[in-house]
């Protein structure tokens, strides 16, 4: 199968009439011509199965609309494919799954591809030996997941629904319980069964996913590292932040695109108050009420020992100045205030 930047295979436009029988030499392989139809109706039959292409409800008429489902593949930033739905399918078997969905808080069920499938066949299996996966989502979202994580646990590239008209859940977000569109595509993990990946909750279920990108995380994330002779906590705390709050904040203009910068200019003295990061991070609402973030994972083991880490990694930047000048104190940042608002996007905290 080639490997082209368009997703583009071998042969789709080949037909019998291309075929010339006086002239053996140049027929075509079986292969070619019977390859497209057996894709074809493939897809023909996953339709029943599966569902039609993935749909999002209308903002402002809640009426079902297709969406884009163009997934782009990188490999440390460099475009290795592009793939629409369709192409998707002829990468990997469509299937339907049973997980616990995290944040429903019930046992659901997806049409969705097997992730490490599609990641064979896009990237061949040297993507196993990288160190992480990095999700682009359609607002801006940007979580990173261990690529060990994938080989040591079962993760799925979900598409649809079933048992719903559009490919949708329903969340709680600021205090009410709204449906939040998930195309065109969601990374959704088998859990039923799997304790590890049950107790971290929906750390590693980004929605709304366009694109996948290898990365190494020192290289990817060079101005978020702290200082080289910063302390180990503080070292620690820079891993957690790139777990639980990279995916929405940036800091030193890299990571997430949804919350504002952690490490404003200067002058923001406040912004930095240990004791006022500490509850913020732990029960948000209190600082805040109403906000959109939510609270670090309650069921993180030593949770406490996690929060004191990233208030280090971030009081430790606070020191290091920002990249490009003054950075921007996000949409509802409440200039000079006692800390950040945020439009981060509530999950996996």
């Amino acid at each position: 199968m080639s490997r082209h930047p368009e997703g583009h295979r071998d042969g789709p436009g080949e037909t019998a009439s291309d075929v010339k029988p006086v002239a053996p030499r140049r027929i075509a392989p079986v292969g070619r011509i019977v390859r497209p139809l057996l894709v074809a109706l493939g897809l023909a039959l996953a339709l029943p199965l599966f569902g039609a292409r993935p749909t999002v409800a209308h903002a402002a008429s809640g009426e079902s609309v297709e969406t884009d489902t163009r997934l782009e593949f990188e490999r440390h930033g460099r475009l290795v494919a592009r793939d629409d739905w369709e192409q998707l399918l002829a990468r990997a078997k469509a299937t339907r799954i049973r997980v616990y969905e995290p944040y429903e808080e019930r046992t659901v069920e997806f049409s969705a591809l097997a992730l490490a499938d599609v990641l064979d066949a896009v990237y061949g299996p040297g993507w196993k030996e990288e160190q992480e996966l990095l999700f682009t989502c359609r607002d801006g979202y940007q979580p990173t997941v261990p690529v060990a994580r994938l080989l040591e646990h079962r993760a799925w590239l979900a598409f649809g629904r079933p048992a719903t008209e559009t490919f949708s859940i329903r969340k709680h977000e600021s205090g009410e319980v709204r449906t939040v569109d998930l195309g065109p595509y969601y990374v959704v993990w088998s859990n039923l069964d799997d304790a590890t990946i049950r107790q971290e909750g929906d750390y590693g279920w980004p929605y709304q996913v366009v694109g996948i990108d290898l990365i190494d995380r020192r290289a990817r994330f060079p101005k978020m590292a702290p200082p080289a002779d910063a302390s180990a906590e503080v070292f620690a705390g820079f891993e957690a932040f790139r777990i639980h709050c990279s995916k929405c904040h940036p800091v030193n203009g890299e990571g997430g695109a949804i919350g504002p910068e952690l490490n404003p200019a200067p002058g923001s003295g406040e912004y930095y108050d240990p004791a006022w990061l500490r509850t913020w991070i732990e029960e948000p609402a209190k600082a805040r009420p109403k906000t959109r973030m939510p609270p670090l994972n309650p069921n993180l083991p030593d949770r406490a020992r996690v929060v004191d880490e990233i208030v280090a990694y971030l009081t430790a930047m606070s020191a290091v100045p920002p990249a490009g000048g003054d950075a921007a104190p996000g949409n509802d940042a409440p200039g000079g205030g006692a800390g950040p608002a945020t439009g981060a996007r509530p999950g996996e905290g």
